[in-house]
């Protein structure tokens, strides 16, 4: 296995480990990020919608899907961008640009492992 494809096998890990929080104890990891809990099903459907995206990451890494990994670099970026935009825009707590931090860095990992001649 390249790099490349350990960064989004990494990655879909990540994503297994939050969606099965979210689904199945989702107020932990909301109280742990400093938000309020909830009973409401929305972040359990979240989860699942996390869990599922593992899925796909999963799969590529083991196809070294290039181009699906090139397409992750811009959608984790976009993801971090937007948790900024939220916290200064919208005044949310920082934490939230926290977790979007673990996508910036998971995408500069890919991001750096495809433009390496080795990977």
């Amino acid at each position: 296995m390249n790099q490349s494809s350990l960064s989004i096998l990494v990655y879909s890990f990540y994503l297994f480990l939050m969606g099965t929080i979210l689904v199945l104890t989702p107020n932990l990891l909301l109280t742990l990020f400093g938000f309020s809990e909830t009973r409401e099903i929305w972040i359990r459907m979240v989860g699942l919608f996390t869990f599922t995206t593992g899925i796909y990451y999963f799969y590529s890494s083991l196809h070294n899907q290039t181009a699906f990994y090139k397409a992750t670099i811009v959608g984790r970026f976009f993801f971090f961008i937007i948790t900024v935009v939220f916290v200064y825009f919208l005044k949310q707590s920082p934490m939230l640009a926290l977790i979007g931090s673990i996508d910036l860095i998971g995408g500069l990992w890919t991001y750096l492992t495809l433009n390496n001649k080795r990977s």
